[in-house]
């Protein structure tokens, strides 16, 4: 892994093309892997209503210490670079999701609520949005290690990240007597995070998965194909992880992707789909036509759903949402028509699924307006009134 400093920041900037996919099967090997872009946009500032060019952010890894999954935010210990004034005294990176900004688990779409404290996440981040001060400054005291890049794009575990570029670990030797495990990165070389040999601390506690079933460190053996997750390790200040889960095999792989894909679907099917308005066709009496592109990254039966709802008789319902995507009771406030019709683009931009609808609304509202959030319910997706601490109650919860 390109270690780096919280004091001077060196490292690739890229975006993870992969991680904001519309998704793919549960098989977690990637047919198409992306290879890390090249610098650019180093400085991209992001805008409501504008997605990013490709090739923004900055890479930044470290072990998740904290989050607020309601409002898509949280904390990394980033990794340690050698320097022990820099680890011990550095404050963990705080960071928020953008309304389009992804996460990956298990080689599936996913939230940060599924996402246990403790797993390293890879991601790429860019400057927060002109005027934004929800994540603070640090005191003057910790503000030379303060890394200006707090917007997420995308985050994603190392069995994600890594299989995402169609890469894995060979296993070369197994220790279970110091708690080593040397391995070598296959597939693509070079772009971001640990590539070469590489040596993972494990012990009792580290789940190693063959097939359907929990297997043991005996199961371990040089020649092995293997995607690991990754912990805080004591010597985490010299960029030393310890291995929490291994999976073995395709098998492994695919059993532990498809049950996060489903998880990801039943959270989306409650909450509905994450978008932005594009245009409104204002008509007569307080209707109009409301013209919405749905944010990149979720399972593609979610994305079928949509579509199929612009067939006679289809409809959908839109309700207002935040940059944090909580909406009010959308359940209530949601309004209903027909989707008229919808247009995909084959090269979505970064954050984009391409999928466009455009649905008849018999009542604007304030929340429609181009370039807010919304939230948009195929026909068929359940309409219930979501705990009080995901909901909106006033402007000034946030």
């Amino acid at each position: 892994m390109k270690i780096r400093s919280q004091s001077s920041f060196i490292a690739p900037w890229a975006i993870a093309l992969a991680l904001l996919s519309a998704g793919r099967p549960a098989d977690c090997r990637a047919a198409a892997p992306a290879a890390d872009p090249a610098p650019s946009q180093a400085e991209y500032v992001p805008k409501l209503g504008e997605f990013p060019p490709k090739g923004v952010g900055v890479y930044l890894a470290g072990e998740l210490v904290e989050i607020d999954h309601v409002n898509r935010r949280g904390a990394l210990r980033l990794t340690g670079d050698g320097v022990a004034d820099r680890y011990h005294a550095a404050p963990s990176h705080r960071f928020a999701l953008l309304p389009y900004g992804t996460v990956r688990y298990h080689g599936a779409p996913a939230e940060l609520v599924d996402v246990p404290i403790g797993t390293v996440l890879h991601g790429y981040f860019v400057l927060p949005p002109e005027g934004d001060t929800a994540l603070p400054v640090p005191d003057k005291n910790n503000r030379r290690y303060f890394e200006p890049h707090t917007y997420a794009v995308s985050l994603a575990d190392s069995f994600s990240f890594f299989a995402d570029r169609g890469r894995a670990w060979k296993i070369e030797s197994v220790d279970s007597m110091t708690g080593k495990l040397k391995v070598t990165a296959t597939g693509p070389a070079g772009g971001d995070g640990w590539s070469g040999e590489q040596t993972f601390e494990f012990d009792e506690s580290t789940r190693v998965w063959k097939g359907r079933q929990i297997a043991a460190a005996a199961d371990l053996a040089p020649g092995q194909i293997a995607q690991l997750n990754f912990t805080w390790s004591p010597q985490w200040e010299y960029g030393v992880v310890q291995a929490v889960d291994i999976w073995l095999d395709d098998e492994s792989r695919a059993a532990a992707a498809e049950v996060q894909r489903k998880v990801h679907v039943r959270y989306q099917r409650h909450r509905w789909l994450a978008g932005w308005v594009d245009h409104v066709e204002h008509q007569p009496g307080g209707k109009g036509i409301v013209t919405v592109t749905l944010f990149g990254g979720m399972d593609p039966s979610l994305y079928e759903a949509a579509k199929a709802q612009a067939k006679p008789g289809g409809g959908a319902a839109i309700a207002a949402a935040e940059p944090t995507l909580r909406t009010w009771w959308h359940y209530h406030d949601a309004k209903n028509g027909p989707v008229l019709d919808f247009k995909e683009t084959a090269d979505a931009p970064t954050g984009s699924s391409g999928l466009q609808l455009r649905v008849q609304i018999r009542e604007l509202l304030e929340g429609f307006r181009p370039g807010r959030i919304v939230r948009f319910r195929p026909n068929g997706f359940p309409s219930f009134k979501l705990p009080p601490e995901e909901r909106v109650k006033n402007l000034d919860d946030r």
